[in-house]
């Protein structure tokens, strides 16, 4: 049975740290649920589903974070992974730039496992017309002795989640691998769509193409299905 459901955009009145504490318990704990719940059952796609519940969980946290803090964050990702990003723009003496998230666990940079691929797109736009063409964001290694000024510098994110409430549309799908599709002849994957307004839906899981249906209209199978 596929499921879907919308999470609007939540606006906080009142900012403090505890709050923030709080959000980020939260996501840890829906992480921990989703990452249980897959493997509760015997389907072969739970590799695709454990991976949706992460992102999301993530994308939850960092939206509402947005909100909270007045900050602009933003989400890079590609078929290697993703790695949250936050605007800094506390220096009023250097223009504002883009900043690794490394002090919130639950939005620390992240790889996909093999078992699943993912597609992604941006403002209507397919990113990936097939798993061959990805955009590495983990194609460089790392050297921690470089420079710290030539560290800091990251590209701006494909997906902004603004201070506002606001981001650009996107849709983030997951689909396990071929050897784990719980039925070859006819795949499934999930997805995360995301509106100008700030709401998140999830539905899931989807028969069709990982590649050529992301952004396919699935109302009224999911009607039917419900």
């Amino acid at each position: 049975m596929a499921t879907q459901f919308v999470r609007p955009v939540k606006f906080a009145i009142n900012r403090g740290f505890s709050l923030i504490e709080i959000l980020v318990a939260m996501a840890i704990i829906a992480l921990l649920a989703g990452l249980a719940i897959p493997f509760m059952g015997n389907s072969n796609d739970k590799y695709a589903r454990q991976e949706i519940n992460r992102l999301l969980a993530a994308v939850e946290l960092v939206r509402d974070m947005a909100v909270i803090q007045n900050r602009e964050y933003g989400l890079t990702i590609d078929e290697d992974g993703y790695q949250f990003l936050i605007l800094d723009d506390e220096d009023p003496e250097a223009p504002p730039r883009w900043k690794i998230i490394s002090d919130v666990k639950a939005l620390n940079q992240y790889e996909f496992p093999e078992e699943v691929e993912v597609n992604v797109a941006i403002d209507g736009e397919n990113i990936f017309d097939s798993a061959e063409d990805d955009v590495e964001i983990f194609e460089e290694d790392v050297n921690i002795f470089e420079d710290e000024e030539e560290e800091e510098q990251v590209d701006p994110p494909q997906i902004y989640f603004l201070s506002t409430g606001e981001q650009n549309q996107f849709t983030l799908a997951v689909a396990s691998n071929d050897q784990f599709q719980s039925d070859r002849e006819e795949p499934k994957f999930y997805r995360i769509k995301g509106e100008l307004s700030g709401v998140l839906e999830y539905q899931g899981p989807l028969p069709g193409n990982l590649f050529q249906d992301i952004d396919r209209d699935y109302t009224d199978y999911l009607e039917d299905d419900s």
